[in-house]
């Protein structure tokens, strides 16, 4: 009995060990790529702002206000000009992108620089249909920093040149819980893309962002 509880612990031990292994992996990948101010920006063509939830389907929650008010203010400035919207309408009546939308035309994005992607399940799927679906090789993602690193790091290993700018305009009251959230998430990233190669649930005709 005893044995096998050694056993088991040693084997908790050696998962820890590995999860943080993988985590400091993917980490390593932002050095030299965050931006705190769009004015370090350099004049990039496409920028994506990846999914956060809505408050009762009908505005963006904190952090998602966060990624898309930066973003703007770098499409004003003529940093970015084109946006890819990923979020997720699985449900026939939960359409997130829409929330997304109508915020930034109320923020004076020109609705022919948006562009709408319907199909996000993850961080990880959006950037993948980024590339094999926008047809897009060089990226400015808006994410908080506990996001950023995760994201740096998948967006490398698809090849994809990314630069990164945090949007960290407050300080989350569930902070705590989403810094857990990914160090687990940052695990489910590392075998989709070194050890299952996977690809989106849904992946479609290709759209060039002109």
């Amino acid at each position: 009995m005893k044995k096998t509880i050694k056993i088991v612990i040693y084997i908790i031990l050696w998962i820890i060990i590995l999860i943080f292994c993988i985590n400091f992996y993917v980490n390593s990948f932002s050095e030299k790529k965050i931006f705190l101010w769009t004015k370090d920006l350099e004049n990039e063509k496409i920028w994506i702002v990846l999914w956060a939830s809505v408050n009762w389907r009908k505005w963006p929650s904190d952090i998602l206000k966060d990624r898309l008010l930066v973003a703007i203010e770098a499409y004003k400035k003529w940093k970015v000009k084109k946006i890819i919207a990923s979020w997720d309408n699985s449900k026939e009546n939960y359409n997130e992108p829409i929330v997304m939308n109508d915020f930034l035309v109320k923020n004076w994005v020109k609705k022919e620089d948006i562009y709408m992607d319907f199909a996000w399940f993850d961080t990880y799927d959006s950037i993948y249909r980024a590339k094999y679906i926008f047809w897009v090789d060089k990226l400015v993602i808006f994410t908080q920093n506990f996001h950023l690193k995760r994201s740096i790091y998948i967006a490398s290993r698809l090849w994809i040149e990314s630069v990164w700018v945090a949007t960290d305009l407050h300080v989350y009251i569930w902070s705590g819980y989403y810094n857990f959230r990914e160090f687990l998430a940052t695990l489910k990233a590392f075998l989709d893309t070194e050890v299952f190669h996977s690809k989106p649930k849904f992946l479609w005709e290709k759209i060039t962002i002109n």
